[in-house]
């Protein structure tokens, strides 16, 4: 599980970090993302990383 209730900016760092860390947990069990605000759910809608993550 993923917080990122304190997150306030994402680069495309660290779009790249949670993409490789999804492929990884993908093997292992499910990864899940949580506390996500307003600003970085519309970098994740945008992105399409909303279809890739499991956001609640």
């Amino acid at each position: 599980m993923l917080d990122l209730e304190a997150l306030d900016y994402m680069s495309s760092a660290g779009l790249r970090v949670l993409l490789a860390a999804q492929k990884v947990m993908n093997r292992q069990r499910e990864m899940i993302v949580r506390k996500v605000n307003e600003t970085i759910m519309e970098v994740f809608e945008v992105t399409g990383f909303v279809d890739i993550l499991t956001i609640e």
